[in-house]
């Protein structure tokens, strides 16, 4: 499928390091000189605490950068045991709380309108991150990483999912959390890997996926959704959260068997091309700009699913890098 306009200048002229390293990295050309130099810029950044720069205030490590970047250097080929790398366990470690759960720095103050995260209680999406994070790490057995993974499963919603925070009913009343959905297949494909597909957790999160994937597919055919009540067009938030929720973790979805072969991904990946514009990029519904990490991240998930391959993404970013 081919789209409407050229994403890669888009994002090699807005994105920061962080968002051109990872599409260069998932395209193979990491090592070249600008992968290298991109990487340099990122490190650069790394406070002496081993946290990243928070793009809610930069004075501070953010939990969330820190985790995704630090699976990009490895994804990159920095040692595991090298400085860099173990002062990002360490930061991300200081920030488990004593359930298991892991929350976002305490340093920072978040504000109202970022509703995904906290520096009080565990983060359900962000501790299976790190959950991750720490697998490729080889920590898969460690205390801390058990811990994360116990509370992800004492956390599931009455009936299956989960919320962003803490456990909840799937009906949700007064102080209790609905499901949320991008959240809920994360953990519930991170419970496939760990559990395998008879696990009930995995098997009461995989039913609500196939409805959450129902849902959206309708969306992507009429060309809108309702969010908070109120009729909305699509948007690249909407159409992507379930099949990748960042650029590591979503390839879950893809090897479970939703690739482009999938009608309901046909109908997504179409409605996605048709909300492109004129810039190259696409726009998540809380911004008025095009952004270029979700820009990225439509290049990968489509290559995820087969609707584009890696060969001809490599092409397209060496004939924009070299111009």
């Amino acid at each position: 499928m081919n789209f409407k306009y050229d994403p890669i200048p888009f994002i090699f002229a807005k994105g920061d390091p962080y968002t051109k390293l990872c599409v260069l990295e998932f395209s193979g050309l990491a090592d070249t000189p600008l992968g290298n130099s991109l990487l340099l810029e990122l490190l650069k950044t790394q406070k002496k605490d081993g946290g990243f720069p928070s793009k809610i205030d930069p004075n501070f490590g953010g939990v969330k950068e820190t985790e995704r970047i630090a699976f990009l250097l490895l994804r990159c080929g920095m040692p595991k045991d090298g400085l860099n790398l173990a002062s990002c366990v360490k930061f991300l470690l200081k920030n488990q709380t004593e359930d298991g759960g892991f929350k976002e720095n305490p340093k920072l103050t978040i504000p109202e309108k970022i509703v995904e995260l906290s520096t009080q209680k565990g983060v359900t999406w962000l501790t299976a991150d790190i959950v991750d994070l720490l697998r490729e790490f080889g920590l898969e057995n460690t205390k801390a990483c058990q811990k994360g993974i116990h509370w992800l499963r004492k956390v599931e919603i009455s009936g299956g999912g989960w919320g962003l925070f803490s456990e909840g009913s799937r009906f949700a009343g007064e102080g209790e959390e609905l499901i949320d959905p991008d959240s809920s297949a994360q953990i519930t494909f991170l419970m496939k890997d760990l559990f395998g597909e008879e696990d009930p957790l995995y098997k009461r999160g995989i039913a609500l996926y196939e409805e959450h994937l129902n849902q959206i597919a309708q969306d992507a055919e009429s060309g809108f959704y309702y969010r908070n009540g109120e009729k909305a067009e699509n948007d690249i938030y909407h159409l992507t959260h379930l099949l990748g929720q960042s650029f590591f973790f979503g390839k879950r979805s893809a090897d479970a068997g939703y690739d482009i072969k999938d009608e309901r991904v046909r109908k997504i990946v179409k409605a996605i091309i048709q909300i492109q514009r004129e810039d190259g990029g696409w726009r998540p519904f809380w911004s008025e700009e095009s952004d270029p990490t979700y820009t990225g991240l439509v290049i990968k998930i489509f290559f995820w699913i087969g609707a584009l391959q890696k060969v001809k993404i490599k092409s397209m970013i060496e004939k924009s890098i070299s111009s």
